[in-house]
């Protein structure tokens, strides 16, 4: 028969270990209580990101069974910066970044939009030639630099020739969105913007027309730190691939004209190659040794 101090003792151990378990499972409901902050490169005014993907985020809260938490940053230095300081679980990323961050084993790639992604030279009521005569001496906007669409538009113009400030004033906008407001006020004679952006104002200012201006790439890429729980990756990437299955997908992709998501390739990888030594240079060795 078992003593009454083995006894106490036994009752003792066991009161230990249901608090143990009982402040485990607090902690980790306390987790998941908390919201998955999601952000999304910023190509529009942060109010317009938010309404244009809400029925996603929707989608994906109710899916994963967290809150989200949505929020861009002004720029896309201050975006790209904001990924590496790990201020994002969940991010909507430009192609070259998504790579990049994928190579460098912070970020899992889950899924791209199937569009693929171009720059677009935009001109008002007639048609724009891109040819260097055309573009010589006028104004051109051009949305944020360090977007991809901007990395390609520059490599056009340099084949073209044309020097900025010197062959044509370029001018600078904090956005594709912004661009081509700056158009449709007529404060520029150009815009060069990306395609889906333009299939966005398309609708609103039907004077606009456009031509390509480079090659195309992927397009933008959803992905999650590889922090993240394997089993919630696992249900963010299904979600995803699902979207557009679902009436708040089939009202995204008509408006943005992205399609559907697909799975990433290893030839999306390879595209995007020659442009990560750019990011090297501007993230990682700009930085300086350690002290």
């Amino acid at each position: 028969m078992e003593s009454r101090t083995n006894l106490a003792r036994r009752r003792w151990v066991q009161s230990l270990m249901s608090l143990a378990l009982g402040g485990i499972v607090g902690v980790r409901a306390a987790e998941e209580a908390q919201p998955l902050r999601f952000g999304i490169q910023p190509f529009r005014t942060a109010e317009v990101l938010l309404t244009l993907h809400k029925g996603l985020l929707d989608t994906l809260a109710q899916a994963l069974g967290r809150p989200l938490r949505f929020s861009t940053r002004p720029t896309y230095d201050a975006y790209t910066k904001a990924l590496l300081a790990g201020e994002f679980d969940l991010a909507i990323m430009p192609p070259h970044v998504a790579v990049w961050l994928a190579t460098r084993g912070d970020w899992e790639l889950e899924a791209k939009y199937e569009v693929r992604l171009s720059a677009l030279l935009v001109a008002r009521d007639t048609p724009p030639l891109a040819d260097p005569e055309a573009l010589r001496g006028r104004r051109i906007a051009l949305g944020d630099p360090d977007s991809i669409v901007s990395l390609v538009a520059r490599e056009t113009l340099d084949r073209l020739g044309l020097v900025p400030q010197r062959d044509f004033t370029l001018v600078l906008t904090a956005s594709h969105g912004a661009s081509m407001q700056a158009l449709a006020n007529g404060s520029v004679d150009y815009a060069i913007v990306a395609n889906t952006v333009y299939g966005q104002f398309r609708a609103k200012y039907p004077s606009l027309y456009a031509v390509p201006f480079g090659p195309d790439v992927p397009h933008l890429m959803a992905g999650a730190r590889r922090s993240l729980p394997e089993a919630l990756r696992t249900r963010f990437r299904a979600a995803l691939l699902s979207f557009h299955e679902t009436e708040a997908g089939r009202r995204f992709f008509t408006e943005t004209g992205y399609r559907r998501f697909v799975p990433l390739t290893e030839a999306d990888f390879a595209e995007m190659a020659p442009f990560l030594p750019i990011l090297d240079r501007r993230y990682v060795y700009s930085q300086g040794p350690s002290r």
